[in-house]
């Protein structure tokens, strides 16, 4: 803590071996239950992060409390957030089969046209060659 301290205060170099300090989080339901989730360990900043997964929706109030040391006097700070339902996903559908006219008769259909088209237009080439 001391290094710190003058790393702080009278701008000396950073310690290398900085540990943070403990922070507890809890949380109050919206029912009004008190509960500990976690604890998380500052960073050389001072932020903290804990992952937690709310098991109930509604609003949650969220106390992040420091016990103090004999560098720092404890602190609390408080903030909200709200879990709400999850939007029902729709079921996946099958995709149906494809017909018998899907696979062969369409293709054939289309193919005897193509073949019409071909011949008329051979026809004509003929007919317009005059000797």
């Amino acid at each position: 803590m001391t290094d710190w301290m003058r790393y702080v205060y009278q701008q000396q170099t950073c310690p290398s071996n900085f540990t943070g300090v403990e922070v507890t989080i809890s949380v109050v339901y919206s029912n009004g239950n008190y509960r500990m989730i976690g604890t998380a360990t500052t960073d050389a900043n001072g932020y903290y992060s804990h992952v937690w997964t709310p098991d109930i929706t509604g609003k949650y109030n969220v106390f992040a409390t420091f016990e103090g040391n004999k560098g720092y006097w404890p602190s609390i700070q408080e903030t909200s957030f709200n879990i709400q339902e999850p939007a029902a996903t729709a079921s996946p559908v099958a995709t149906p089969d494809p017909s018998m006219a899907d696979l062969y008769f369409l293709p054939a259909i289309i193919g005897l046209f193509i073949a019409i088209v071909v011949g008329i237009a051979a026809v004509l080439f003929v007919v317009s060659k005059k000797p």
